[in-house]
């Protein structure tokens, strides 16, 4: 067993015990394309801007997880509680028109392929109040820490995102 095993450790304030999970792929491209793959499909299941954006939230993030969105830091609790206020924005204030997508999304996977790291960048926008409305379109980049439980499901223990919508 390594040694990585058998200590715990510490990331912006979350104490986890690393799993012993098996590596999902040994070849190390696939594993990082596999990573991006999943931060792809749990931001695309968390963004609030569609229902039932609850629950992914719930299945992606660690209760412990630490998050600043621009110079604001949140808590599980308190990042949930923003993104009932960004739904409210983006499902109801842009009159159904508001879309997201990617220009990268980039996987780098720990050395046991067990979590790693995950950087984002893209696009969001849509017309205020609907279609004929103004036109918004902003960018938006983030950087997340994921780590395996100990039932070696990912979750994301460590998010920062910044986006210019608010500026827009």
């Amino acid at each position: 067993m390594q040694f990585s095993h058998l200590i715990g450790f510490t990331v912006a304030g979350a104490s986890l015990t690393l799993a012993t999970c098996p590596p999902r792929t040994e070849d190390g491209i696939k594993a990082g394309d596999d990573l991006a793959q999943w931060a792809q499909n749990s931001i695309n299941a968390f963004f609030p801007f569609q229902d039932g954006w609850q629950e992914a939230f719930d299945v992606a993030f660690s209760p412990d997880v630490h998050a600043t969105f621009n110079a604001t830091v949140f808590t599980f609790d308190t990042f949930k509680t923003a993104y009932e206020g960004f739904y409210q924005l983006l499902n109801g204030g842009f009159g159904g028109t508001f879309e997201h997508g990617y220009f990268s999304i980039l996987g780098v996977p720990n050395a046991a392929d067990n979590g790693g790291f995950v950087t984002a960048t893209g696009w969001e926008g849509g017309h205020i109040g609907g279609a004929g409305g103004r036109l918004v379109n902003a960018t938006d980049a983030v950087f997340m820490v994921v780590a395996e439980t100990e039932s070696c499901e990912r979750k994301i223990i460590e998010l920062r995102e910044t986006s210019n919508l608010a500026q827009s």
